[in-house]
């Protein structure tokens, strides 16, 4: 009997404590929404709200309703982001019409986080918006959210003057592999933004499509050595032949991280030019391009390559040494 009662008042310690608990918890969140008000203290009850979670949500959703603060509505906006409750969708699709241009921005930046294909429509309205930052929040919520068959609408702000829009266009095409966007994007490799250049490079290779294979060629010759570099990545990617000829162009480059990529692409493609590539590169100054070519070598060589990598095993270099070991046993057991 004396078990039962214990055990019993255990039990109601337990809920009674999780009553407190709970009451204290909603007392913070009440007095840290509270505090959203204050200008001295708005920052810190924005951070420490958000670290709450989803149980934050039912305390800062009435605030997007408060129309005579708007800096409060942003502030809801980006708790609600930040804990990604998807259940407050509805309520963030409607402040995509807000009076302010700050609200309906922060509106589409939370959307690109818990939003769904039904604020894609409401999204695209924003596309028209006269401030920028309001297009641009818009665009990258869509470039997560939108279904394949909406490409038009990026295709559509290719050529905004704001060049943050262009890249998530750009982005959300090559996520979306979309092939009847690469005449769009080929006219792009001398967009004035280096961003958008590299972003148009992964693109292409995502989109991986033959007709890529020219504009690609095109930003082997970029300004920008990350555009290069991602260039040589990207023609790794298609799968017509022709892009072997590009890429044995790209080893012969005067930076040796486009021109080791260049040749570990042809090996990884068995090109037919592979081999004669790598071999041309057993000699070359640069560390990486040597390493490279002979991994290659190693790969696909075979009897004739063995005095060229013996000669290596004396080099200065121990990652020399050591890689033309390795390949030296590739073509030795190689038929």
């Amino acid at each position: 009997m004396n078990k039962k009662i214990l055990i019993l008042v255990i039990a109601a310690v337990f809920v009674f404590g999780s009553v407190l608990s709970y009451a204290d918890t909603s007392y913070k969140l009440k007095r840290m929404t509270s505090d959203l008000y204050d200008r001295k203290t708005h920052m810190k009850a924005k951070r420490y709200l958000s670290n709450y979670g989803k149980d934050v949500t039912p305390f800062v959703l009435p605030l997007l309703k408060d129309k005579n603060n708007e800096r409060v509505r942003v502030a809801a906006l980006y708790i609600i982001g930040k804990v990604g409750d998807t259940s407050a969708e509805d309520e963030v699709i409607a402040s995509l019409k807000d009076r302010d241009h700050r609200v309906r921005q922060e509106a589409a930046r939370t959307l690109s986080v818990i939003g769904s294909q039904k604020a894609v429509e409401p999204l695209k309205r924003l596309l028209n918006d006269s401030f920028p930052d309001v297009r641009f929040n818009a665009i990258r919520a869509l470039s997560n959210i939108a279904p394949k068959d909406e490409t038009d609408l990026f295709t559509n702000v290719l050529n905004d003057y704001d060049p943050r829009i262009r890249m998530f266009a750009v982005r959300a095409l090559g996520n979306l592999k979309v092939k009847s966007a690469v005449p769009y994007l080929s006219r792009m490799t001398g967009d004035p933004d280096p961003a958008v250049r590299i972003e148009l490079a992964k693109a292409l290779g995502d989109i991986g499509s033959d007709d890529s294979l020219q504009a690609l060629t095109w930003l082997l010759g970029d300004p920008d050595l990350q555009v290069r570099i991602l260039a040589v990545e990207s023609l790794g990617k298609l799968k017509t032949s022709a892009a072997d000829e590009a890429l044995a162009q790209a080893a012969d480059s005067s930076d040796p991280r486009v021109a080791s990529i260049a040749i570990l692409s042809l090996g990884d493609r068995k090109s037919s030019k592979a081999l004669e590539v790598a071999r041309a590169h057993l000699d070359d100054e640069h560390l990486s391009v040597k390493l490279a070519s002979i991994e290659v070598v190693g790969k696909m060589g075979g009897s004739g390559d063995k005095d060229p990598l013996k000669n290596m095993l004396d080099a200065e270099s121990s990652k020399v040494r050591r890689s033309a070991q390795k390949a030296l046993q590739g073509v030795e057991g190689s038929k």
